[in-house]
């Protein structure tokens, strides 16, 4: 089959033919019709990442995203409802740039009627992400309350702000560096912060801040939020580190929580997928729904790196692929 292969000091991936993987106990092979790209690949490509599946020679087969039918079963799983031969899936996975690929069937989720292959693959990462933090980790619930999303332009964020909006926030605020992505953000329904001085503009503390973005906006944030509130910290796109006013943090009593996918186990990360039922109506409501910027080929995949580095893009790309 082919695959988009990274390898040691390379800038992009290159297509290879490699043998179809074969599902082992708990997993399903599923038939790729596309697979979205996330930040977090452009950091395996350079070594920032940890790929647990690469070959000895560092090689790996890139991709942690992917929608698709299901075409075999492993051990344990045949007959699952939702994860049998023919069933539509979408699901976070390893190896997922590629015709086939292995996915543990505890995270594979029924793609909602009508929603297309590249929308449903460009869900599962920044889902499982917004998710996760806004809900799991900061508590956010049925009482509602304002959200502010540090980054909202990312694939990440416009399905933070819609995910926050159909849960009940209100208002959503998020940020942009670039006056050029303010439509984007009011699009997916947020109020537009341009620029890490705007966040000094705040009308009214917020209950939890979502942070993709960290450095200068994490710092800025902070007096932002209400007495008691709530900061996950998530993702560093501008940078690892900041400098933190202890008094506001203190002084606000706020939570201020780190979070990452790249250490859970196995176990941690089926329980983030199962959390997510509950949210599927929404989606197949189009309620809640990633921003595509882009959809690419299996083989002009390799030339959209340089469009992901530059930071022009809205939310996600999708590579459709090729034969499928």
């Amino acid at each position: 089959m082919r695959a988009l292969r990274g390898r040691p000091g390379a800038r992009t991936w290159e297509v290879d033919e490699i043998d179809t993987p074969v599902p082992g106990p708990g997993e399903l092979l599923v038939r790729v019709r596309a697979a979205g790209v996330n930040r977090a690949d452009l950091l395996a490509l350079g070594g920032g990442y940890p790929v647990p599946h690469a070959d000895d020679d560092g090689s790996f087969t890139a991709g942690m995203e992917l929608a698709g039918e299901v075409v075999d079963a492993g051990p344990g799983v045949t007959g699952a409802p939702g994860r049998g031969p023919g069933d539509r899936v979408f699901a976070s996975a390893p190896a997922a740039f590629a015709e086939y690929a292995v996915v543990d069937a505890r995270r594979a989720l029924p793609v909602p009627s009508g929603l297309s292959w590249t929308d449903a693959a460009a869900l599962p990462v920044a889902l499982e992400t917004a998710h996760d933090a806004l809900v799991t980790q900061a508590g956010f619930g049925t009482d509602g309350g304002a959200v502010l999303v540090l980054g909202g332009s990312t694939g990440v964020g416009q399905v933070a702000i819609r995910l926050a909006a159909a849960l009940g926030a209100a208002p959503v605020l998020a940020t942009t560096t670039s006056p050029a992505k303010r439509a984007a953000l009011v699009d997916a329904g947020a109020v537009p912060l341009v620029g890490v001085d705007a966040l000094g503009d705040v009308d009214g503390p917020v209950d939890v801040v979502l942070d993709l973005v960290g450095g200068d906006y994490l710092a800025a944030a902070l007096p932002a939020v209400r007495i008691g509130g709530t900061v996950v910290q998530i993702g560093r796109l501008a940078g690892p580190s900041a400098t933190l006013d202890l008094n506001t943090l203190s002084f606000r009593r706020l939570r201020l929580i780190g979070t990452t996918f790249s250490v859970r186990t196995a176990e941690e990360r089926a329980a983030v997928a199962a959390a997510l039922t509950p949210v599927l109506g929404l989606v197949g409501a189009g309620r809640v729904r990633a921003t595509v910027d882009r959809v690419v080929s299996l083989d002009d995949a390799p030339g959209a790196v340089a469009h992901l580095r530059s930071g022009g893009a809205v939310g996600k790309v999708v590579i459709e692929v090729a034969g499928s």
